[in-house]
């Protein structure tokens, strides 16, 4: 399987199982210091184009998150 069809594979999922697969992947990660390195690398460049999120926006995702009970 090619990595562009493993991320259309994960879109098709659910949100719940999405979120799992987040948390597995983080902790596969976690094994590795240079992983998490790069993965907060990734996510500083990410976040130094603009990808970013108010206060307010966190705080209706985090409200969504607890409707859904995770």
């Amino acid at each position: 399987m090619t990595l562009t069809e493993l991320k259309q594979e994960v879109k098709s999922l659910k949100l719940e199982d999405r979120l799992d697969l987040a948390d597995f992947l983080a902790e596969q990660d976690m094994a590795s210091d240079t992983a998490r390195r790069a993965r907060i690398e990734r996510r500083m460049k990410s976040m130094d184009r603009g990808r970013k999120v108010t206060q307010e926006q966190l705080l209706a995702i985090h409200g969504a998150l607890e409707t859904l009970g995770l």
